[in-house]
């Protein structure tokens, strides 16, 4: 794995957490959910953060190689296979909530849009510093 990849897997990691622990803020004072949303944030958030490094070490891999297109889909399948398991889990137990397993596998997407205008608001400070 790059170093590039690995700082961007951490990033959005930190960024998965985060988020989870706002639900984990918000869910707990309504005390519907109780200890099932803290499981259930935890296990989302971990697919979550697995799948993101998952799609970016196929992708690096598919990348270095040429005609690997069947890796990426055989990736995507397993990804999307991890993903409907701990839905489907959370589903048949009690001690998960299935709502806070699915509200994290977003999350990536979100840390991504944060990441992107926080780096735009760098490189235009960057940019204004040096005219």
């Amino acid at each position: 794995m790059s170093k590039t990849l690995l700082v961007e897997i951490r990033n959005i990691a930190i960024g998965v957490i985060i988020l989870g622990a706002v639900q984990v803020l918000v869910t707990l004072p309504t005390k519907f959910f109780g200890l099932s949303a803290i499981f259930g944030t935890l296990l989302g958030c971990a697919v979550a953060i697995l799948n993101f490094a998952l799609m970016g070490i196929i992708l690096e891999s598919v990348s270095k190689q040429k005609g690997a297109s069947g890796l990426m889909g055989v990736g995507y399948i397993g990804r999307l296979a991890l993903i409907a398991l701990a839905v489907i889990w959370a589903t048949k137990v009690d001690y998960l909530n299935y709502v806070c397993v699915i509200i994290p596998l977003i999350f990536p997407q979100i840390s991504i849009f944060i990441l992107n205008l926080t780096r735009k608001k760098e490189r235009e400070v960057s940019e204004d510093e040096r005219t």
